[in-house]
């Protein structure tokens, strides 16, 4: 390691190097505020004679070239300010009427002009693949397309342009030669062919940029590619990791590449992770590690590139080819299942490999929206956080069943009280009783529109700005409301102005308001185009208590039976299981008092593992978690299963007793107590 204290200016201006950004780090991300402060900084030091700026570190390593090209150093830390310092530098250019001054810009730090030929080296900081192209056309000067003008380098160039545009030639000059070739850096050059304990992986993910913090994704990129050649990065981020980032290109950050690695690591370990964020990125690539540290890496990147297809899918990025598929898929995203986006994403994979049909892929996700739409309509959705994800584990059930659908019901009516399949009973008396406040029901208006799909046969779109819910019984009453209703007009629109029965769904651009009832038919009859805000309405005479519980029951019946059907079996049944003990119940070693222990494969006596954390174990002096270490296991005896994810706590026993059964016995006995202090 060779550290230097160095100039910015300095650094840029040897003609005998190119710095390369290795496809393992992240995009160029600075935003406008990032810049502003940049060039507030440059122009203090350039107003202040006899200062000085530090300016950070910048690190990297020197990579063999052929002869005839410039040294080529790739980046470990500060690709964002030397990206930026490079945009400064080409609008300056560009604003300079000065020739020979833009001339000594172009040629003395942007470009090497003793090469020929070969672009990348010719510019002398080479971008990663997604911000190349623009920057490349902004820095040669050549056309921009559309795609060029959306990012943020040109944004960024733009930027400094517009501020240096207004400056007089004098002044842009001065913020160069009295202004950046005063700031100071550090530079560090690893050496690790000399010296082993140079890991540039290890050191890229001890530092912390300027810009906001690295992602997951950020990281998880960096371990895959860290550690190879130049060339096997290359060639494992353009036929792979680039192909992940195109696929989860969106403006869902709900489906972001660090959502996609979390919800895989939840589909492969058949449990739950917390949610992807800028506070626990690192906890969640510690758990990456923990869960795939023994993978061929390449295989890994590979296998993530091709799950990342299917999560395009459920993003709605891309189409499964099928409208019916992808309209479900559009059902399930309004729905914000994203409690069970890894379980549909494993559903989509067994479509890919053709373990299981479209047809059946469809009825797996409908029992699903089922499921979840009843659930939403009764708000008992907190504990899918935890319990969403371990649906995987009845992956080979569903593969082996006959009929899917009914399949995945039973799945879900199997579950705990809090994890339920509301029946039929359950949804009427909700929707039925006095203060039921359907109004402010999230999916109040999607479900609206799907009743009325099932009058029509033609679905109103959310997106249509004048599609509004309406209350038929005004919010506010007039006069002419009040005598309408009776002299008990106050207690109906306090217990009945939310209900189901008193809402319609119209298309309207103009507020109705607490027009008469008579005035509303009228509307509805014409201008509404909708048929749900006919039905049961403009039949009526007047509008009060026993009209709201005819319509409501005729609305509740269509959502039961047209939109949201389960079996008979199931439709007044207690739909849960009784037992007490919940499958979002984590693996915990510590709470089993295992750590130390030593527990034993379920069917060979001779596989044997060590306790060693509260969720590892060692097995052949490697460090494993449970349900990958049962995935190597069952993939060595030929007995994989088809979704290659594994439950572990069912597979390994401890003094003859599953570690599930172990699991139970602790979550019966904490219910129990419980009860005992409640009573």
């Amino acid at each position: 390691m060779r550290s230097l204290d160095n100039q910015i200016l300095r650094l840029l201006s040897n003609n005998d190097v190119t710095f390369f950004i290795p496809p393992y780090q992240r995009n160029y991300e600075w935003g406008e505020e990032m810049c502003e402060i940049l060039f507030k900084d440059i122009e203090k030091v350039a107003n202040n004679r006899n200062t000085q700026h530090f300016f950070g570190t910048v690190i990297y390593y020197a990579e063999s070239t052929i002869l005839g090209q410039p040294d080529k150093y790739i980046l470990v830390d500060g690709q964002q300010r030397l990206t930026t310092t490079m945009l400064f530098l080409i609008a300056a250019r560009d604003c300079i009427t000065d020739e020979s001054l833009r001339n000594t810009i172009d040629s003395k730090y942007l470009k090497n002009n003793n090469v020929s030929g070969d672009v990348e080296y010719k510019i002398k900081l080479k971008q990663v693949e997604s911000d190349w192209k623009a920057y490349k056309n902004i820095i040669l000067g050549e056309h921009l397309d559309n795609s060029d003008k959306k990012s943020i380098v040109f944004k960024n160039y733009k930027f400094f342009k517009s501020k240096l545009e207004k400056l007089e030639q004098d002044k842009v000059r001065d913020l160069i030669e009295k202004g950046l070739v005063n700031f100071n850096i550090v530079t560090i050059q690893l050496e690790p062919e000399r010296n082993h304990w140079e890991k540039p992986q290890e050191i890229f993910e001890s530092m912390n940029s300027l810009g906001k913090p690295l992602s997951l994704a950020d990281l998880v990129r960096n371990y895959l590619l860290l550690g190879k050649s130049s060339a096997q990065q290359n060639n494992l981020y353009h036929n792979f990791w680039l192909k992940i980032e195109q696929n989860l290109t969106g403006d869902n950050n709900t489906f972001s590449v660090s959502a996609f690695i979390r919800d895989y690591m939840q589909l492969v370990d058949i449990a739950s992770y917390k949610k992807a964020t800028d506070t626990n990125h690192k906890e969640l690539y510690r758990d990456f590690k923990d869960l795939f540290g023994d993978d061929n890496h390449e295989q890994l990147i590979k296998k993530l590139a091709e799950y990342s297809n299917e999560y395009a899918i459920l993003a709605g990025y891309k189409s499964s080819g099928n409208i019916k598929i992808d309209q479900k898929i559009t059902d399930l995203r309004t729905l914000k299942v994203s409690a069970f986006h890894s379980f549909i994403l494993g559903i989509l994979h067994l479509r890919t490999e053709q373990k299981i049909t479209d047809d059946d892929c469809l009825a797996i996700l409908d029992a699903i929206f089922v499921y979840v739409a009843r659930k939403s309509i009764l708000g008992i959705r907190k504990s899918e956080n935890k319990d969403g994800a371990l649906f995987a584990k009845y992956f080979d059930e569903l593969v082996l069943a006959t009929n899917k659908r009914e399949a995945m019901l039973e799945i879900c009516a199997n579950q705990t009280f809090s994890m339920r399949l509301p029946n039929d009973n359950e949804i009427q008396d909700f929707l039925l009783s006095e203060k039921s406040n359907f109004y402010n029901f999230e999916s109040g208006r999607f479900l609206f529109s799907l009743i009325e799909e099932s009058l029509t046969k033609n679905r109103p779109a959310l997106t249509d700005k004048i599609l509004q819910v309406e209350h038929i019984m005004p919010q506010t009453l007039n006069e002419t409301w009040k005598n309408e209703l009776g002299q008990n007009y106050k207690a109906i629109h306090d217990n009945y102005l939310n209900n189901i029965g008193n809402l319609t769904l119209i298309r309207h651009n103009q507020e109705l308001s607490n027009h008469s009832f008579k005035g509303k038919k009228e509307i509805y009859e014409n201008n509404a185009g909708m048929q749900i805000a006919k039905n049961k309405i403009t039949d009526q005479q007047n509008w009060g208590v026993e009209q709201i519980n005819t319509r409501a029951e005729y609305l509740v019946a269509i959502l039961i039976d047209k939109i949201l059907p389960i079996s008979a079996e199931l439709k007044t049944s207690n739909n849960y299981s009784s037992e007490k003990k919940s499958i979002g119940n984590r693996l915990s070693f510590e709470s089993l008092d295992l750590i130390g222990k030593t527990i034993v494969y379920f069917d060979d006596a001779t596989i044997v593992a060590e306790v060693i954390g509260n969720k590892e174990v060692k097995f052949e002096d490697k460090v494993w978690r449970l349900s990958p270490l049962t995935r190597e296991i069952e993939t060595r005896k030929n007995r994989r299963n088809r979704s290659g994810a594994y439950w572990g706590v069912n597979m390994w026993k401890y003094e003859g007793r599953t570690l599930e059964e172990w699991m139970n016995e602790i979550k019966n006995y904490e219910v129990e107590v419980e009860e005992n202090e409640i009573d």
